[in-house]
């Protein structure tokens, strides 16, 4: 069991600094750009940016499941990389199908998994939302700025 609990934390760390390294890697550039994201970028380039946001979200998952996955193959808990990752992305977004099982003294290291993939995708979530509130934002204090020099009441409905 200590053998399972130290795999795991080891396995979690590493995720965890995959993951708000990511994030980081992200964030720094959109607050270096916020005042062109603020005041040029138009919803198309918007769109993209969310979708940029996202794909990189995925790919950090996508990254930490197959770290999990090459633990499962290369330590000979489950038979193939193949089932490794297909139980590791099943365990991970706690969907569990049940098809897939870890032996008995390993069965801890699941259950860590999908506390760490909830938490983590609970961040990015968390993440994706922090930056749709900051663009939505910068559209209100635009369209503000805008109805305020023209003398007007904002007009929301755009």
């Amino acid at each position: 069991m200590l053998t399972e609990l130290i795999n795991a934390l080891v396995l979690i760390s590493i995720c965890l600094i995959i993951h708000t390294s990511g994030m980081v890697l992200i964030a720094v550039p959109l607050v270096r750009r916020r005042v062109v994201i603020e005041e040029r970028a138009r919803i198309l380039h918007k769109i993209i940016l969310l979708i940029g946001v996202f794909a990189i979200l995925m790919l950090l998952h996508v990254v930490e499941n197959c770290i999990w996955a090459g633990f499962y193959y290369w330590s000979g808990v489950l038979e193939s990389y193949e089932t490794a990752l297909y139980f590791s992305f099943s365990t991970y977004t706690t969907i569990g199908y049940g098809d897939v099982l870890l032996p008995q003294h390993w069965r801890l290291l699941g259950a860590l998994e999908g506390i760490s993939g909830v938490l983590l995708c609970g961040l990015s979530t968390a993440f994706l939302f922090a930056v749709v509130n900051a663009l939505f934002q910068f559209r209100m204090q635009r369209m503000l700025r805008e109805a305020d020099s023209a003398g007007a009441k904002p007009d929301f409905s755009t």
